[in-house]
């Protein structure tokens, strides 16, 4: 994309770090919002596995799930203490391949909005802090709203149709499994996880740029509040939209 950008191909766009960064050293371009911004400790990276695959490799499924949390955690650990470190392996070519330091800009709790703007921004990047790894049903539904918003879904939906596609692939149960395991090994502390009483449903949501609420246990309430995009028992048909 900075290429892309500096050939001028395109005029803007729109992508995780470290390439808003490497715009501003390559003085080419400015972020001008960051995703934190518009919706504070959103849900952005996923491991997905099929279904298929999770019923046939079980052990690996869960395995792999414990590794990605231990990854968390470490990535988090007190005073990001270990941002250096995760950033030189990044910057290596057969990961990430970008200079340490366009990497280190956003990671290390800084971000660089134009060259000498630098500001700090300590949550920009959270791994597992805020319980960033666990799967909550509520981010799912949110995801499913905007499908149905801008009309990849192109029917209504009931509040029970988004609530159970959602707990369809969200698996929080399998993540727990992970998360117990780790906790027998001493690898994890219990305080670290969601306790028994977890719904999978977080409180309504305030930080939104739009300062539009979101409960994730009202879907279609949620989208009835916006003046643009699909709702109700609209759908798209023939590239018009019909009530």
């Amino acid at each position: 994309m900075p290429a892309t950008l500096d050939a001028g191909t395109i005029v803007g766009y729109c992508v995780g770090e470290p390439w808003n960064q490497q715009a501003v050293f390559k003085g080419i371009g400015v972020p001008v919002i960051s995703d934190y911004e518009i919706w504070k400790n959103n849900p952005e990276k996923v491991f997905g596995v099929t279904k298929a695959w999770a019923d046939k490799n079980p052990k690996t499924h869960l395995a792999v799930v414990k590794a990605l949390i231990r990854g968390a955690i470490w990535l988090d650990a007190e005073n990001n203490k270990n941002r250096p470190e995760a950033v030189e392996i990044l910057s290596q070519k057969q990961y990430v391949g970008a200079d340490y330091d366009v990497i280190a800009n956003s990671m290390t709790g800084t971000f660089e909005y134009e060259k000498g703007d630098k500001r700090p921004l300590p949550d920009f990047n959270v791994f597992f802090r805020y319980n960033a790894t666990y799967p909550y049903y509520s981010d799912a539904i949110w995801y499913l709203t905007q499908m149905r918003r801008w009309g990849q879904i192109n029917e209504e939906k009931s509040d029970a149709w988004f609530i159970e596609t959602a707990k369809k692939v969200y698996r929080p149960d399998i993540y727990m499994a992970a998360a117990n395991a780790l906790i027998a090994e001493g690898k994890a502390k219990a305080s670290d996880f969601p306790g028994e009483k977890e719904t999978g449903f977080k409180p309504a949501q305030t930080d939104f740029i739009d300062g539009i609420v979101y409960d994730g246990t009202k879907p279609n309430e949620y989208l009835a509040k916006f003046p643009i995009g699909l709702k109700g028992k609209q759908k798209v048909t023939g590239g018009k939209v019909v009530e």
